[in-house]
């Protein structure tokens, strides 16, 4: 027996509500994590400043791309349903559409890092 609050709308209202609160606390916890490895490296181990001056694709760009694909992913399932796709010879549906899809987005992302770097 369903209870009142258990419609089609409001299961979409809170999903939406989720993603809108973990993507928040995506980018506060990014911020925290960047402002603290800066006042490490530049205060507390200024030799750690050349680690990753040299390797900021893979120190911060990684991790950033990593967490843009997700959050793309999710909203592109916010906005549009349930991902689906088929190529290459496999049938994504459901959540491992959304997996599939996060890692083609994270890939592209990497790539891209590969590329530009």
């Amino acid at each position: 027996m369903a209870g009142m609050g258990d419609s089609p709308k409001s299961d979409g209202r809170l999903a939406s509500l989720v993603a809108y609160v973990f993507a928040a606390f995506i980018a506060i916890m990014a911020a925290v994590i960047f402002l603290a490895a800066i006042y490490d490296v530049f205060f507390v181990l200024p030799e750690r400043a050349t680690i990753l001056r040299d390797h900021f694709a893979a120190v911060i760009g990684m991790p950033v791309s990593a967490a843009f694909a997700f959050l793309l992913v999710v909203f592109l399932r916010q906005t549009e349903g349930p991902i689906e796709f088929t190529g290459l010879g496999f049938d994504f549906k459901g959540p491992s559409g959304q997996v599939a899809m996060w890692v083609v987005c994270f890939l592209a992302i990497a790539g891209a890092l590969k590329l530009l770097w």
